[in-house]
């Protein structure tokens, strides 16, 4: 084997970051990881890369790279097929289907629906994987903070997920840079400091031996450690002439700006035109940058003397500038007629239509339609390769130079949302609040309040104020705008139950609605939303299953018609729109919708007993929240998370979820999260016998109506044994009066044991068992074996107290079944100790041959159950949005873990553990 490198390269005083990057390499070869070199400009930061590479390359790595451009135009994906282009040929054709076509949508290699970002990131991981299967891969990424923002999402989606392969990712930047949408990236970070005094005074002696004393000095003392600006400082000191173009106390950046246009003096006019011209070009091949300078009467012979000066020269058939600053420097020191005729020029030529327009637009000073609406074709063929970022900025840039204020509010209505779609919460809002003062049209007024809701609801920024609902609608009068007043009222009824906004509101906007003639599915929609607890109009409850089949083709729809089917208490219809919504987000390759509808049906798993299957449901979904930039729905599936394992008896892991929750709650979560956490909280105080922190968290729970007459049972229960049962008679009352008017078994079951329990209080020994066997009657009904066997563990024990042991034992060996089933360890727990004290013998199986349900991890059985239902590794990746890859590491966990070899024995395992195949 041949020397390894020393990785010189000249780095003076640069000892500890070459170990720790060869370190990295020698790591990285077995499972990957990821690091951004952060420091300066002229730093070292491309030369620390460029030794890392060496090493790399060296010890056996296929290397791929991308760089960023400073104001490059907003291309989406320009730098992620720059990196994976020579991935495709071999190593496309083995990926999932949907992450498949996603590549070649983006990369304008095939037609297809707009892919969301995190299928690209799927896609792009899947891609990275399949190659370092046949040789480790290093992935060199330069001068982040200048990579199109749809790449940065996917490689800060990439570098999080790198440890399954042997993948290592170095990425320079300057300090100002932040991942888009606060993810991290990369997992590491490594500080480029200045030089010290010696390793300075080293260097510059090396570089400008023949400096005049007085002049290294000074390069000393204005390069301030910064070893591009030793050098080329140095370089421009050499020549007396260029001293005073230097000025004094320059800051770094300035000053190696400065510099290097020095070094550009004496050059022809016809070559500084033809270096703006390269500088204004992004990353245009040579051929394109040569036919826009034919037009402007430049030549080849121009290049020649920039080539002799070093200021730049051609690799793989595209102008490479000596340094990025130098490029800086020469598009700042531009005019801007010469700026104007450069872009004019270069748009003639650019054979790629999207850069081409950039350029046209940056040479347009005055509004222009044509422009505009080249503007705006751009930015939907943007959107639809899923670059939400360079959609929206196009779809600005076009509203800017509209001609006529309705094309520009309609346009800055499609920046808002795509702007929205890519997770820019802020952005969006600026947006939306620019529209706003210009929109007329009643179509674009009904989108920017959609769009507005969206962003409301799922980030917590934007919401109307509430007195604005019907300053909206009344700017669409008449009755051809009636259904796009119900929409926007829909929109409004959503955020009022999401926000848990006073009973004024409510009562204001239900008046509103009611005043909307149209036969709208989303006016009874809207209606259920705002029905107040335990108040049923039997029309509007019986229109919701009707409703499912009007609602298929708008998701977003299904989506409220499940909360308000919930909040009637209609969980059948519920479940059923949650489902089809998630499905029909799915087909529509939305993944930030999807986590929406997962997080919902998750939720209903719970109360059904469900609940591995619901933890592994609302961890999906959470995960999706996250990559899919939705801090409020993260909450919601964080929250519910945390319920999922305190249900199970696993305090250290709700524990886990609510950390995070507190990470991510915004100033203003939705009711919703804060009453899932809150029950949470509640129900592992009330195992641990903490009866009055229970009572507390579980009043709490009031911020949001349906939840908390879901947990009426545990409310009760925590005021009997708390001592204080008088606080919570008149909930239970309420209860009961709600449980009536839904006719839901499910409520009528948790409402008849809160009544046993306030009864034994009292004193009233035949009433308690009348109401916990009227309790079971309804629990049997009610699909929810979890809940009825909660009942049977409380009669189980009121009855051994009432020295009835053996009427107490079936009942508490039907509780400890179902509690062993679902891996309910502290339930089961108490179930097995009052069976014992019941006189019952017990043979119970231990932990590790409990049902399959409990030994996987919420991932490992999702993962399971799709494959015990048919579906192939890369079917389930598809759906899951992971790597086929990774599904079969999962798998290759599962089947030891359950004691199987194939997948028909999985199928049988699962279904013998009670889960529906």
């Amino acid at each position: 084997m041949s020397e390894r490198p020393t990785l010189a390269y000249d780095l003076v005083g640069r000892t500890n970051e070459l170990s720790r990057l060869s370190s990295l390499v020698d790591a990285s070869g077995q499972a990957g990881t990821s690091l951004l070199i952060e420091g300066d400009a002229g730093i070292g930061k491309s030369t620390l890369l460029r030794a890392a590479v060496a090493e790399a390359v060296h010890s056996g790595y296929r290397v791929l790279r991308c760089t960023g451009l400073q104001g490059s135009s907003p291309v989406g994906f320009s730098a992620l097929h720059e990196l994976l282009r020579p991935l495709l040929a071999d190593h496309l054709p083995a990926l999932p289907s949907r992450q498949r076509e996603a590549i070649a949508t983006v990369f304008s290699l095939a037609d297809g629906p707009a892919p969301d970002r995190l299928l690209v990131g799927i896609a792009a991981l899947g891609l990275l994987e399949e190659a370092a299967e046949k040789q480790p891969l290093f992935l060199a990424v330069e001068d982040l903070h200048w990579i199109d923002h749809a790449t940065a999402h996917t490689l800060a989606f990439v570098s999080l997920r790198l440890e399954g392969a042997p993948v290592l990712m170095v990425a320079t930047s300057r300090p100002s840079w932040r991942p888009a949408a606060e993810l991290v990236m990369p997992v590491e970070t490594m500080w480029v400091p200045p030089l010290d005094e010696d390793a300075a005074a080293e260097l510059t002696a090396r570089r400008a031996s023949g400096l005049p004393a007085a002049a290294r000095r000074r390069v000393l003392r204005e390069s301030a450690g910064n070893p591009l600006a030793l050098c080329e400082l140095s370089t421009a000191l050499l020549t007396r002439s260029n001293q005073a173009e230097l000025g004094s106390a320059l800051p770094t950046t300035s000053a190696l700006e400065r510099a290097f246009l020095a070094q550009a003096i004496g050059l022809g006019p016809a070559s500084r035109r033809l270096l703006l011209l390269a500088a204004a070009a992004d990353d245009a091949p040579m051929v394109d940058i040569l036919e826009a300078a034919k037009s402007v009467g430049l030549g080849l012979g121009d290049l020649a003397p920039l080539e002799d000066r070093g200021l730049l020269r051609v690799v793989d058939g595209r102008p490479q500038f000596r340094h990025p600053l130098l490029r800086a420097a020469v598009l700042g020191s531009a005019s801007t007629a010469s700026l104007q005729e450069t872009h004019g020029a270069l748009a003639g030529s650019i054979r790629d239509p999207d850069r081409a327009v950039w350029h046209q637009a940056a040479a347009t000073f005055e509004r222009d339609d044509a422009v505009a609406e080249a503007m705006e074709d751009a930015a939907r063929r943007a959107r639809s390769k899923g670059a939400l970022s360079e959609s929206a900025a196009g779809y600005q840039r076009a509203a800017a130079l509209s001609g006529q204020v309705t094309d520009r509010a309609r346009r800055l209505s499609h920046a808002a949302d795509a702007a929205r779609a890519a997770g820019m919460g802020e952005e969006a809002l600026e947006i939306l609040n620019e529209a706003d003062q210009v929109a007329t049209e009643p179509q674009t007024l009904a989108e920017l309040a959609t769009t507005r809701i969206a962003l409301s609801l799922t980030t917590g920024l934007g919401g109307h104020p509430r007195a604005d609902w019907t300053a909206v609608t009344s700017r669409l009068p008449g009755a051809e705008n009636a259904a796009r007043q119900v929409q926007i009222l829909w929109g409004a009824a959503l955020n009022a139950r999401g926000r848990n906004l006073p009973p004024d509101d409510w009562r204001r906007l239900e008046t509103q609605i009611r005043a909307v003639e149209t036969d709208s599915p989303l006016k009874p929609v809207a209606l259920a939303l705002l029905a107040p607890l335990g108040h049923v109009e039997e029309d509007i409850r019986a229109q919701l299953p009707r409703l499912v089949s009007e609602l298929r083709h708008f998701p977003l729809g299904m989506v409220s018609l499940a909360i308000a089917a919930e909040s009637l208490q209609d969980l059948e219809t519920a479940l059923t729109c949650w489902g089809l919504s998630r499905e029909l987000f799915h087909e529509r390759g939305a993944p930030a919708d999807e986590a929406q509808a997962l997080r919902g049906r998750a939720a209903l798993l719970l109360l059904r007993g469900r609940i591995r299957e619901g933890l592994a449901d609302a961890e999906f979904a959470g995960r999706m929240a996250r990559d899919t930039a939705q801090p409020l729905i993260e909450t919601m599936c964080v929250a519910t998370v945390a319920r999922a394992y305190a249900m199970l008896g696993e305090p250290e892991a709700m524990n886990d979820a609510l950390a995070r929750l507190s990470e991510i709650a915004t100033t203003n979560p939705l009711a919703m999260a804060s009453a899932e956490s809150r029950w949470a909280t509640g129900i592992v105080a009330l195992a641990h016998n903490h009866y009055r922190d229970a009572l507390i968290e579980f009043t709490h729970m009031s911020v949001h109506p349906t939840r908390a007459l879901w947990a009426i049972a545990d409310r009760t229960e925590a005021a009997v044994r708390a001592d204080r049962v008088d606080t919570i008679r008149e909930n239970v009352t309420a209860a009961d009066k709600a449980s009536r008017a839904y006719r839901s078994a499910f409520l009528t079951s948790l409402v008849g044991r809160s009544k046993a329990l306030i009864a034994e209080v009292d004193g009233e020994a035949v009433a308690v068992e009348d109401h916990f066997r009227s309790a079971v009657r309804a629990g049997e009904l009610s699909e929810s074996p979890f809940e009825l066997a909660r009942t049977h563990l409380l009669f189980g024990e009121w009855l051994r107290r009432e020295r009835r042991p053996v009427d107490a034992r079936p009942h508490l060996k039907s509780a400890l079944a179902v509690f062993d089933a679902v891996g309910a360890k502290m339930l089961a727990g108490r179930a097995a100790s009052e069976a014992r004290a019941a006189g019952e013998v017990l043979a119970r199986p231990d932990q590790s041959s409990w049902p399959a349900a409990t030994v996987l991890t919420p991932q490992e059985l999702q993962v399971a159950l799709l494959a015990a239902r048919g579906m192939t590794n890369k079917e389930i990746a598809d759906r899951i949005y992971l790597s086929h890859r990774t599904v079969s590491t999962h798998l290759y966990k599962a089947f030891p873990k359950l004691g199987v070899a194939s997948r028909a024995q999985l199928r049988d395992t699962l279904t013998d553990a009670g889960h529906t195949i």
